[in-house]
C-alpha cells in the first residue's frame, strides 16, 4: 500500500497548456501566469498535461517541460498532479516515473484509451504503474473519452489495494458517484470530475472537485467548496446554481477549447490556440461564450 501525502480535499485546477498563436510551442509565460491566478485565488492544487491540458498532443519532451514548469511553480504552494493517460501501459508506466522524478506530488491516470481493456486488464495497467512509480495514483474515469469505463467493482478493488488514493469521477453519472463513495475505504477520496455536479458529489460524501471550468472561475469553485465545508449549504448551493449558465457556456464545444477563448479574452493567456484535432470555437459558439463572460 502506498503512503499518501496527497490531500484530495478541495479544488484541483485541470490546468490547461497555453500554446502560442501559432500552436507549434508551448507557450510558458502563459503557462506562469494562469498557474498564479490559480494559486491568487486559493485553489487546493493543479493537474498538469490531463485531458483539459491537451496532453494528447504533446510530444514526449514537451510533456516533461510542462510537467517541470508546473511543479516548479507550484513548488512549496500548492500539490502538482500529472496526468498519466496513454494507451500502452509501458508508456504510461514511464510517464509515471518522469512525473515522479520531476517531483510530483500525484499521478491522473485514466483508462488507457481505443483499446478498450476489460476489468481486470484495467486492474493490471494500475499495478503496473504503481509498480513503477511510488507516488499516490488517483483513477480517472471518464468513459466518454477514454472508450471504457471503471465498474464499481474495480475501483473497489483499486482502493482496498492500495493502488489508488482518490477517484477523479466524470462519468456524468450520480449513482456512479454514490456507488463509488459506498465502495471504498475512507481513506480513497472521490472528487466530482463534472464541474455542474460539484455540489451533489460533497453532499453524497466526495471531498472536491478536478475542474476545467476553474480555470476561469477559480474563486467561485474555492467558494463552493469552502461554503459547504463550512457547513453553509444553502451558501453553495446559491454558488452552483449561480455559476451554472458559464459552466455550460464553457462546455458549449470540446473542452478545452471554450475554457482557453475566455481565458485568452480575460488577458490570463496570450492566445487561445488549440492543436488539430481540435479547431477554434465556432462563431455562433464564440458569440455565445462571449455573451456569458462579458462584464
Amino acid at each position: 500500500m502506498k503512503t499518501s501525502q496527497l490531500d484530495l480535499r478541495g479544488v484541483y485546477t485541470a490546468l490547461v497548456t497555453p500554446f502560442v498563436r501559432s500552436g507549434e510551442a508551448v507557450d510558458f509565460a502563459s503557462l506562469e501566469k494562469l498557474i498564479d491566478f490559480q494559486l491568487g485565488a486559493g485553489v487546493q492544487g493543479v493537474v498538469a498535461c490531463g485531458s483539459t491540458g491537451e496532453a494528447a498532443t504533446l510530444s514526449p519532451q514537451e510533456y516533461v517541460a510542462v510537467v517541470r514548469a508546473v511543479r516548479e511553480r507550484t513548488r512549496g504552494a500548492c500539490p502538482c498532479i500529472a496526468g498519466v493517460s496513454a494507451s500502452s501501459t509501458a508508456v504510461a508506466a514511464q510517464a509515471a516515473k518522469v512525473a515522479e522524478e520531476l517531483g510530483c506530488d500525484g499521478l491522473l491516470v485514466a483508462a488507457p484509451p481505443y483499446n478498450k481493456p476489460s476489468q481486470a486488464g484495467l486492474i493490471e495497467h494500475f499495478r503496473a504503474i504503481a509498480r513503477a512509480a511510488r507516488i499516490p495514483l488517483v483513477a480517472y474515469n471518464i468513459p466518454g473519452r477514454s472508450g471504457v469505463g471503471f465498474s464499481t467493482a474495480t475501483i473497489a478493488t483499486l482502493a482496498h489495494e492500495g493502488l489508488i488514493v482518490g477517484i477523479k469521477e466524470s462519468s456524468g453519472s450520480v449513482d456512479a458517484v454514490a456507488d463509488a463513495i459506498a465502495a471504498v475505504p475512507e481513506r480513497c477520496h472521490v472528487l466530482s470530475g463534472e464541474d455542474s455536479l460539484t455540489l451533489g458529489v460533497l453532499a453524497y460524501g466526495g471531498t472536491g472537485v478536478i475542474s476545467a471550468s476553474a480555470n476561469v472561475l477559480p474563486r467561485e469553485f474555492v467558494s463552493i467548496v469552502s461554503a459547504f465545508s463550512g457547513g453553509r449549504v444553502s451558501e453553495a448551493r446559491q454558488l452552483q446554481l449561480a455559476i451554472l449558465p458559464k459552466i455550460r457556456a464553457l462546455f458549449v464545444e470540446s473542452n478545452p477549447v471554450p475554457v482557453k477563448t475566455v481565458l485568452a479574452l480575460k488577458g490570463i493567456i496570450a492566445e487561445p490556440a488549440v492543436r488539430l484535432p481540435l479547431v477554434p470555437l465556432s462563431p455562433a459558439s464564440y458569440q455565445a461564450v462571449c455573451a456569458e463572460f462579458s462584464g
